[in-house]
């Protein structure tokens, strides 16, 4: 039954897309969960956003053209979603084990980025980290990971 609620839920999310989709879903899920990391603390200007295309790059290997527009696309179903965890189900299909640490490491970078860890940030890395199915020693090892670069 969850299974064919997440089915109906991502056909709708795709349905709603402005624009044709030219991004799979697990890289809109990617940008959708950084914007997100990156808005929780109430302050998502454009330096942020930079940072959140330069993630995309990294994890994605991206030109910097498409990543900003998977950047637009994705501000946009990340203010229409009103739960991650679609986004994570996307990333839990899309990604192995080693790439979903390294998404959570991204998330960790973003929530560093401006020098101050807001409690939301960190209780929503620690949920996503959970639902992507990350040990506690895997999601500890992501935020170590963030904190040196």
């Amino acid at each position: 039954m969850f299974d064919k609620i997440v089915s109906y839920l991502e056909h709708r999310m795709d349905a709603n897309a402005i624009n044709p989709n030219p991004f799979a879903r697990a890289q809109v899920a990617v940008a959708a969960l950084l914007i997100e990391a990156s808005r929780l603390d109430g302050h998502y200007d454009a330096v942020e956003q930079g940072t959140v295309i330069r993630l995309l790059r990294d994890v994605l290997s991206l030109p910097a053209e498409q990543a900003r527009t998977l950047l637009s696309l994705a501000e946009i179903r990340q203010a229409n979603t009103y739960e991650d965890w679609v986004f994570c189900q996307a990333i839990k299909r899309g990604f192995s084990m080693a790439e979903r640490i390294e998404i959570v490491t991204k998330l960790w970078e973003v929530a560093f980025a401006d020098g101050q860890l807001h409690r939301l940030e960190a209780m929503m890395i620690d949920r996503v980290a959970g639902e992507l199915d990350l040990s506690p020693a895997d999601a500890a090892t992501a935020k170590q990971s963030a904190k040196k670069n």
